[in-house]
Parts: C-alpha cells; structure tokens; sequence
C-alpha cells in the first residue's frame, strides 16, 4: 500500500515535466521572427537615409537664388533675302546662272582679266549633271565645268552671252538654251592653271524651239545626251536619264 502511495505522488511531478516540453515553439518560429525583426531594422535604416538626403536637398536647394532664370542662348537667324523673277519675263527660267565651283582661286587669280591672255585651246569645257537618273518629280541640273589646262592664269569669257546648253535625243533638239534665253552678259573671268568654274542651269524638262515659241511638250521619259558650249568652243556629250 505504502508504494502505491509513493506512485501517486510521483505522478504530478512527471505530468508537469512532460507540459514544460510541449510549451517550447518549434525553431522554424524563431526564425521567421528574425527575419521579420531583420527587414523592419532594414525598412526603418532606408526612412532614416530618405530623411536626411531629404533634409540637405533642402537646406542646399534654397541657398539658389529663384528669381534668376537659367541662361539660354538666343540664336537670330538672319533673313536672307529670296531671288525674285519677273513673271513677265518668259526667258528667265532658261538663263544660265554661273556658280564658282567651290575652290575659291578659281573665282580668279590676282591679276586683272586684261593681264592675262585668253584661254583659247587651254580652255577645256565639260558638260555634265547633277544626277544620273532623273525621277518623274525632279528637274535635271545641267553643268558646264570651264577648266585651265595651261600654265599660265588665262581669261575667258564666262558670262550668259557666250554660254549654251544643249539636250538632245538622238538628231533631235530636245532644250537650247539659246531658244529662250533671256537677255545676257559678259563676265570675263581669270582661271589660275588646273582650277576650274562651274555654271549650273535647272531644265523644266519643257522642249524649246527656235523664237521660244508657248505651249511647247514637256519631253518623254528616256536617255537624253547634254552638250555645252562657250564661245566657239563646245564639250563632248554626257547622256542622262529621265524616268
């Protein structure tokens, strides 16, 4: 009897053992409570970094002066002033209109024309365009190059009198420049050995005949060949294409 009694009084003492046990919380709990204390550690140290870049944007920002605008650059363009055309005057669009070729000592040497001798044989001329192939939209831009082949500074005359530009199909005359030229000029012009000018003429792509006679066709799609002339002297051809 005795040790039953023992036995119960045991019992309790072994029951709260064994609930101690049951109260502890698996790891995997702690771990997750360290990771969120982890991330709201990190939140509060970025609100903190936030706030005193915020401060010194600020305190930094209000020592500019507001009242003065950033420069800006003002850039006047110019007016230049746009080449008119008497619309009266039927030969204007056919007048050739000399241009340098780019080199600035082609424009002359620094003797005067009457120095120098004129170009005679040394004067070469070639006849060519600005494009090979000309689209239905788009007018062909004939070129005469003059070109000193002496050596010697030689004179020409390069003024619209003496120049001509002439397109051809075959044996018949397409454009000369001659048939609705309007009135022209002498410019006599100096060339330095090896240097050339260029004078350029825009075609309407109109046909043009002898008195300049109105309501001329306009001419076809095809290959068409360009000769040049100043004075007594003429180019070989250059051959072009209208679509």
């Amino acid at each position: 009897m005795a040790t039953n009694g023992s036995e119960q009084r045991d019992s309790p003492n072994s029951g709260a053992s064994h609930g101690d046990s049951g109260d502890r919380l698996p790891p995997s709990v702690y771990r997750r409570r360290r990771v969120i204390a982890l991330v709201v550690l990190l939140v509060l140290v970025v609100a903190l970094i936030w706030g005193i870049s915020s401060v010194v944007s600020a305190l930094t920002g209000s020592s500019e002066d507001p009242e003065q605008p950033p420069t800006q650059t003002q850039v006047t363009a110019e007016p230049t002033q746009a080449a008119t055309v008497d619309p009266n005057d039927k030969f204007a669009d056919f007048t050739p209109r000399p241009t340098p070729s780019g080199d600035k000592e082609s424009e002359g040497s620094s003797a005067s024309p009457a120095a120098a001798e004129e170009c005679g044989a040394n004067l070469t001329l070639t006849a060519s365009t600005d494009k090979q192939t000309y689209p239905a939209d788009q007018e062909p831009v004939l070129v005469m190059t003059m070109e000193n082949t002496g050596e010697q500074p030689c004179r020409v005359n390069a003024g619209t009198n003496a120049m001509n530009y002439v397109v051809t199909s075959g044996s018949d005359v397409i454009f000369d420049s001659r048939h609705c030229a309007a009135e022209g000029e002498d410019r006599n012009v100096t060339l330095e050995p090896g240097k050339t000018e260029e004078a350029r003429l825009a075609w309407n792509r109109i046909r043009t005949a002898e008195g300049c006679p109105a309501d001329q066709a306009k001419a076809m799609a095809g290959y068409y060949n360009l000769t040049v002339g100043l004075g007594e002297q003429s180019s070989s051809s250059a051959t072009f294409v209208l679509e």
